[in-house]
């Protein structure tokens, strides 16, 4: 039996975190003695060779897109056109996939679950990675994660509502989803209670490099430069927490410094800001153990790994109080009011010092219960249980 993933979703360099969800969940099936067949891009299947995932792959497209500028409306319709391009490609080379086996759409884009909604597969699963913005949301644009053209967002929100209308109607279906709120949201769908899987975002409880490294940074953030990540209240923290921190030193992770250059620069920031850049994953965890305190000013986010990436190195962190956090991190986050910028410079600057004396708020709590809750393996595990169960149906 073959378990297809649908992946129309990659189109570039970059890897997101639900990609590395696929990637981990493609390794549970191949150990797991499946055979494994992706549908997907030339982008993927460079991804597939970087990850060394040995698996097969139904080219989707003729080449790689050059280049997509998302900031222009018109790269917003090349990257459509791009999607587009790809799920036509899959619709027509569904019957890769035969009536005994496994189709997964590795997102809930409709260009990853119309063609495993509409193929032949004997069992069908889907993840839910986060809920869209509403429709009221992305007209008022009341969610930080809107942006002002609003037309990515009406997308989210459009595609997203047709997906699940049309996964709810497959008759052996498994939904996978990543947040305990989810499960009420599927149940008022249409969904019963057997076909829906509560999955961890996953983490690896013992991430790689040594355990113990001397802190170089007071703090450490990592993301991407837009509105819902809060990179003014990040700018804003740092250039406060430099006057009242001798000799402050913060860490920024990612393909930020084209566009965080110029404003870190212009702040005068220089000095108090190491910019690394794209990093692999075992430096990401040097840069983390190196820093004393995780500074998360999003203003929007469904169950990032990131936070569980800082907590299982031991890291403090600092968060405004989202709605979707404190059901999967609990008392493991030091809270302030959403939005609230002097509260979460005040609570930055508690943290850093405690830390710098030597008290950790994270040594009095479990957090061993919490890593293997969200661990890698308790992830997988949830993923292969929901294939066999379609397997004998």
């Amino acid at each position: 039996m073959t378990v297809h993933f649908v992946a129309n979703c990659v189109y570039s360099d970059h890897v997101a975190g639900g990609d590395i969800h696929f990637f981990e969940m493609a390794r549970a099936a191949i150990s797991a003695g499946y055979e494994v067949n992706f549908f997907g891009g030339h982008a993927l299947q460079k991804h597939l060779a970087d990850q060394d995932i040995a698996a097969n792959i139904t080219l989707t497209d003729h080449q790689e897109h050059p280049g997509i500028d998302l900031s222009r409306f018109s790269g917003q319709v090349a990257l459509f056109r791009d999607y587009h391009q790809r799920y036509r490609r899959s619709k027509r080379l569904t019957d890769v996939i035969k009536h005994g086996d496994i189709a997964y759409a590795v997102t809930d884009f409709w260009f990853d679950v119309l063609p495993v909604v509409s193929s032949t597969a004997r069992g069908k699963m889907m993840i839910w990675h986060m809920q869209a913005p509403r429709f009221g949301q992305v007209l008022a644009r009341s969610r930080p994660d809107v942006d002002s053209v609003r037309i990515a967002s009406l997308h989210y929100w459009f595609g997203q509502r047709l997906s699940l209308r049309r996964f709810v109607g497959c008759k052996h279906k498994r939904m996978l989803y990543v947040h305990p709120d989810m499960q009420q949201a599927l149940l008022g769908r249409g969904f019963r209670s057997d076909e829906i899987e509560y999955v961890s975002f996953g983490v690896d409880p013992s991430p790689p490099g040594k355990k113990e490294s001397t802190k170089i940074f007071d703090a450490v953030w990592i993301g991407r430069v837009h509105r819902q990540k809060g990179v003014e209240d990040l700018l804003a923290t740092i250039q406060r927490l430099s006057k009242t921190i001798p000799n402050f030193r913060i860490v920024i992770i990612g393909k930020v410094e084209q566009d965080l250059r110029p404003r870190v620069e212009q702040l005068g920031l220089a000095p108090f800001v190491h910019l690394a850049g794209f990093v692999s994953e075992q430096e990401k965890f040097h840069l983390f153990r190196s820093s004393r305190v995780y500074l998360m000013p999003s203003r929007f986010e469904g169950s990032p790994r990131v936070i569980g990436e800082a907590l299982v190195c031991n890291i403090p962190v600092v968060a405004y109080d989202v709605e979707t956090y404190r059901p999967i991190f609990g008392e493991f986050l030091r809270y302030v009011p959403r939005y609230d910028l002097n509260a979460f410079v005040g609570e930055s600057e508690r943290q850093i010092q405690a830390m710098r004396r030597g008290e950790n708020y994270l040594d009095s709590l479990n957090l061993d219960a919490f890593k293997q809750a969200c661990s890698w393996d308790t992830a997988k595990e949830t993923f292969l249980q929901a294939v066999r169960q379609l397997e004998s149906s």
